[in-house]
Formats: C-alpha cells, structure tokens, sequence
C-alpha cells in the first residue's frame, strides 16, 4: 500500500509540475505581449488546466492497469496534480510582482477597476473595492490566492473528469485479504 501512495504523489508531482511549467509559460507569453490580464490568457489556462488533468488522468488510469482508478482515487490524483501546479505558478507570481515588475500590482488594480466600471458597479463601491485591495494585496497575498484558486479549480474539473476517466477494477476483492 505504501508503494501506491508513493507512485500517486510521484506522478501527482510530474503532471503537477509539466502542467506548472505550461500555466508559467501561458503567463510568460502573454506578460512579454503587453498583456498580462488578458481574458484570452485566463481561457488558455482553463484549457491547460483540463488539458494537463486529462492527460494525467487518463496516463494513470493506463499505469494502474487491472487495478483500475476510482472516481475518488482519479479525484484525490487530479487534485493533488492541481496543488503542486499551484505551487509552481504561486512561484513564478510572486517573483514576477515582487522582483521582475513590482508595478504590475497597480496595473492589477487599474485593470480590476476598469472591469468594475464596464460591468456597470457604482462608483462609490469601485471606489471602496479597489481602496480595499490597495491595503490588502502584496505579492505574497496574491501568490497565496493563486495556490488555493488553482487547486480549488483542479478540483473542480477533476470532479467532472473523473467520472470520465474512472475504470472499475477487473477484480472487485483485489486488495482484501
């Protein structure tokens, strides 16, 4: 049993850091661009995000073999691969709003600002949400919500995934002894 939780945590740790490493380049890609708040960025990381759990998932399910993967087993993979994913972009987030561009959380805010505006909120509640975030966002706060955004995220697709990727196993008492 032991060797199985440390087979789940190493491949949970491979995919979580390729899918890190992808969401980083997103990022990266789309900071160089002048656009580092795109609505395009935030929809390319949903689909690495689906992407990168699909292919984890579907690669352990293939791995374990006659063993299957159940539905909480592919649920527990998918969210501990969207944890150590979380990790590496909360990284790279903090790097980037602390040593690369410590301006980029005023650009966050003036971005944050204009969607309030355009979503029609009145502007005395702009005015206090973005004074709010002001007092409170640094990059280590921010880095912070990106580990728990990430991984709530993973677990929400990991929820629908793996009821696709699930695969009951060829013996039921495998396992009881």
């Amino acid at each position: 049993m032991e060797n199985q939780n440390h087979s789940v945590t190493k491949n949970a740790m491979n995919y979580g850091l390729y899918m890190g490493l992808a969401l980083v380049l997103n990022s990266v890609v789309f900071y160089v661009l002048g656009k580092p708040f795109s609505n395009f960025s935030a929809y390319l990381s949903y689909a690495i995000i689906i992407g990168g759990l699909s292919l984890a998932l579907w690669s352990f399910r293939e791995f374990l073999g006659e063993q299957g993967l159940t539905y909480g087993r592919s649920l527990g993979f998918g969210t501990l691969i969207s944890l150590f994913a979380s990790l590496i972009v909360a990284f790279y987030t903090f790097v980037l709003f602390r040593i690369v561009d410590p301006g980029l959380i005023d650009k966050l805010l003036i971005f944050m600002e204009e969607n309030l505006i355009k979503a029609g909120t009145a502007e005395n509640q702009v005015d206090t949400m973005i004074n709010l975030y002001k007092k409170v966002l640094s990059p280590l706060i921010y880095s912070i919500g990106q580990i728990f955004s990430l991984t709530i995220l993973g677990f929400i697709f990991s929820l629908i995934l793996s009821i696709f990727f699930r695969k009951q196993p060829s013996n039921p008492f495998q396992g009881i002894e």
